[in-house]
C-alpha cells in the first residue's frame, strides 16, 4: 500500500498516522494469522447504510493463496445479512484490486483524481457470484 501513496502523493508519516488515528476501530478489523504471522487483514467502517472497506491487505507472502477472497467475501457475506451497500476506492494505479473487485461484482460508480469509486449491493445470488470469482474465465 505504501508504494501506492506513495507514488499518487508521496508518503508523509505524520499525516499517516493522524489518518490511522482517526479512522481506528477495533470493531472493523479482521485479522488473518497463519502460523502466528500477520498474513493480512481488512478494515471495514460502517456508514450507516454502507458498509466502506477501508483496506484489504494481505502480506506479499501470502498473496494469491485466497486470503483477500476470504475476507472480501466474509464483508459481503455480512453486507447481505444486514442489508448494506458496500462502498470501497481503489486506487486508480492498481489494476489487479480493481480487477479483483470486479469479479466478485462491483462496479465504478464514480472516481476521484486518483481513486475509483466502487460498489455492490450483495444479493441473493452472493454464493454464485463468489463462486464464480473464484473460478479463472476460460
Amino acid at each position: 500500500m505504501r508504494n501506492y501513496i506513495s507514488e499518487i502523493w508521496g508518503w508523509d508519516d505524520q499525516w499517516q498516522k493522524n489518518d490511522f488515528s482517526s479512522h481506528f476501530d477495533p470493531e472493523g478489523i479482521t485479522l488473518v494469522h497463519k502460523e502466528q504471522e500477520l498474513a493480512g487483514y481488512s478494515h471495514v467502517e460502517n456508514r450507516g447504510a454502507q458498509m466502506f472497506i477501508r483496506m484489504i491487505v494481505v502480506h506479499p507472502q501470502h498473496q494469491r493463496k485466497g486470503i483477500g477472497s476470504k475476507l472480501l467475501e466474509s464483508i459481503i457475506a455480512a453486507g447481505k445479512v444486514q442489508s448494506k451497500n458496500i462502498g470501497l476506492e481503489v486506487f486508480k494505479i492498481n489494476y489487479e484490486a480493481k480487477k479483483f473487485y470486479e469479479r466478485y461484482g462491483f462496479n465504478v460508480e464514480g472516481e476521484t483524481s486518483s481513486s475509483y469509486v466502487m460498489s455492490l449491493m450483495p444479493n441473493s445470488a452472493f454464493e454464485r457470484d463468489c463462486a464464480k470469482a473464484r473460478s479463472p474465465s476460460i
